[in-house]
């Protein structure tokens, strides 16, 4: 049985990869490759699994287990390097990325290198736990890639709060899914520590489910996802101004479209275009600026309703009032003290109370209050509206039903 299981998650993990890798909607293609490089490497690990079960590896004269052995050290950093693509598809492969391949050099060197020609180095000691259980070399990997999990967590964790600058429904882009995949592979390798080290009963026989339910998780969560930064090509260095301001190289950029917007910026208040036009206006509004714009802001939301478009983005914003996303993002800032995620989702919360205390609520369903108000998923409309009523919007309901007219 573990032997076929074996067989089965080498073959469907091989499968996976040259989906990701060949990703049919061409989506997010440079993290889909990273990671279908991650999945190309489990399915090696498995090989090496099979091989030393079967005893093939002996068979090949041990060439190919030190190999799969050695490619095993790029199993953290291929995922760690996918998760910073899915944030940052616009970013290069940087020279400090090359510090992620280091043990594998140094690990393939020596392995390749060794003196002994059919061993592999993998299972020698390095120290003893006890009298009955050494730590091999073998057993730096599932530590290693429990590195790379806890940094590949907190990159998504910051992804989540940053896609609520830009936008108002964060539950396609904010990459919940690959949390998800990260805490059942933090699983796997609690199982995979305890099958090198400890081997206690029950945990040791599951590894191979485990593994198998992790590789169709993927699987349907790769197929599903979506664009992260579905903008246009000329709006993406703004945006990255705006979600890492700290990257002195995006400043340039960010200047010369503030320089481009600001004739666009003028009131129909006697604000002339010959001024704007003979100074660029700076990335922060002048505090004329700000009132003019805030009143232009509240019309959009309050007359035109804009947030009832329920893929309403920062862009698609600072598009209608004619100035730059990094403008937009800091006019709202400046005004309201909210990012955009909070503050078009206010103006929802209240349009769904009115619905929800109006005769409208005996029409639609709690689902479709939700849709009506702007939003685009259940859950995304009962953790806001409780968060910003204190109540759920179900029991705000019951409230206003006993509310005596």
């Amino acid at each position: 049985m573990n032997i076929f299981l074996t067989c089965f998650i080498a073959g469907a993990t091989f499968l996976l990869a040259f989906l990701l890798f060949f990703h049919p909607l061409q989506q997010n293609i440079k993290a889909n490759r990273w990671l279908a490089a991650f999945v190309l490497i489990m399915g090696a690990a498995f090989v090496s699994t099979y091989l030393i079960a079967s005893g093939g590896a002996y068979i090949l004269n041990g060439l190919l287990l030190k190999c799969l052995n050695s490619v095993q050290f790029l199993l953290g950093p291929a995922l760690f390097i996918s998760i910073l693509y899915f944030v940052k598809p616009a970013r290069g492969f940087l020279a400090k990325d090359w510090l992620h391949f280091i043990p594998f050099i140094i690990y393939t060197v020596v392995e390749i290198t060794g003196a002994n020609e059919k061993e592999s180095i993998s299972t020698l000691s390095l120290f003893d736990i006890n009298k009955n259980v050494s730590f091999l070399i073998r057993d730096l990997l599932p530590f290693q890639t429990l590195f790379y999990l806890i940094k590949s967590y907190l990159v998504l964790i910051k992804h989540r709060k940053k896609m609520e600058l830009i936008s108002s429904n964060t539950n396609q882009v904010n990459l919940d899914w690959l949390v998800q995949f990260v805490f059942m592979l933090l699983l796997t390798v609690i199982i995979w520590i305890n099958d090198a080290l400890f081997e206690l009963p029950g945990l040791t026989q599951a590894t191979l489910f485990i593994y198998t339910i992790a590789v169709f998780f993927l699987a349907w969560f790769s197929i599903k996802q979506k664009t992260i930064f579905a903008f246009k090509e000329k709006d993406i260095k703004a945006i990255y101004a705006i979600i890492e301001p700290d990257n002195r190289n995006l400043q340039e950029t960010v200047t010369q479209d503030a320089v481009e917007t600001s004739s666009n910026i003028a009131s129909p208040h006697n604000v002339t275009a010959g001024a704007a036009a003979a100074k660029p206006k700076p990335k922060r509004l002048q505090a004329a600026d700000v009132i003019t714009l805030t009143a232009r802001l509240s019309l959009l939301m309050e007359n035109e309703r804009l947030f009832l478009e329920n893929e309403l983005t920062l862009p698609a914003v600072a598009e209608k009032l004619g100035i730059s996303i990094h403008d937009a993002s800091y006019l709202i800032n400046e005004t309201t003290g909210q990012n955009f995620y909070n503050f078009i989702n206010k103006y929802r919360v209240a349009e769904a109370k009115k619905l929800l205390a109006s005769a409208t609520i005996e029409e639609l369903n709690i689902l479709g209050i939700a849709y009506a108000a702007g939003f685009n998923s259940k859950t995304t409309f009962n953790t806001t509206f409780k968060k910003l009523v204190g109540v759920s919007p179900s029991q705000y309901s019951k409230e206003q039903k006993n509310t005596p007219k």
